[in-house]
């Protein structure tokens, strides 16, 4: 059995542009962050999808809304089913501050030299140690490590897998880290290096042999 999955990276939000944390907590679409959602819609308008979630997160649902509001092929599917498995990464005591101050001080908790940004983070080490170091350094310990958002992530494409049949297209609107993570693991390092844009489109192919990447972080392509 085979299916594909078409993530979307939520549109820009308040604390994207900003360039803050944004894990679990909850800013709002900004006026280009809407647009993204309907671009991502136009440039998928002519997928049948037999499916669609999003996270249960409010920028989530607003941009799968946008995007099915634009699609031609899925009859009265509007509304995506939410999940919380696909919510992003949490970041703990580090939500909502400045993303360079906080990669900062992660480095500075674990002893790694030369790497004052997130992308230095994210291209120095592998997903699951960002997590880890992110985790080791929250002084509250709520920081997601990696064995927590995996056996989160893993019971949502689990439900995917017992919901989908042979051939189907599912939509899922989720967040960039989360996404970043799954090509990390079922693609490469250097692919996940790369920053998914807001908006952009990602995906899977499902098969009993496992999950493989077919696009990432598409902006472009009209299918």
């Amino acid at each position: 059995m085979s299916f594909n999955l078409y993530f979307v990276r939520h549109g820009q939000t308040i604390f994207n542009h900003y360039e803050r944390m944004q894990g679990w907590s909850n800013a709002p679409l900004t006026d280009k962050g809407i647009s993204d959602g309907y671009a991502a819609g136009d440039r998928l308008e002519n997928i049948r999808f037999d499916g669609a979630y999003s996270s249960d997160l409010q920028r989530a649902i607003q941009t799968a809304e946008f995007v099915l509001s634009r699609n031609k092929q899925s009859g009265d599917l509007k509304e995506p089913e939410q999940l919380q498995q696909f919510r992003e990464q949490f970041f703990g005591f580090f939500e909502g501050l400045p993303s360079k101050k906080s990669s900062q001080l992660v480095a500075e908790k674990n002893g790694f030299k030369d790497m004052d940004t997130y992308s230095d983070l994210m291209t120095n080490l592998s997903q699951d140690e960002v997590m880890d170091a992110m985790h080791a350094a929250d002084p509250t310990g709520d920081a997601e490590d990696a064995q927590m958002f995996w056996a989160r992530v893993e019971k949502g494409l689990a439900q995917l897998r017992r919901n989908t049949r042979e051939g189907q297209n599912v939509l899922i609107v989720s967040h960039g880290t989360l996404i970043r993570n799954l090509v990390a693991k079922y693609a490469s390092h250097e692919r996940a290096a790369e920053k998914p844009e807001n908006g952009s489109i990602t995906i899977f192919e499902v098969s009993d042999e496992g999950m493989k990447l077919k696009t990432y972080n598409d902006t472009t392509t009209k299918w």
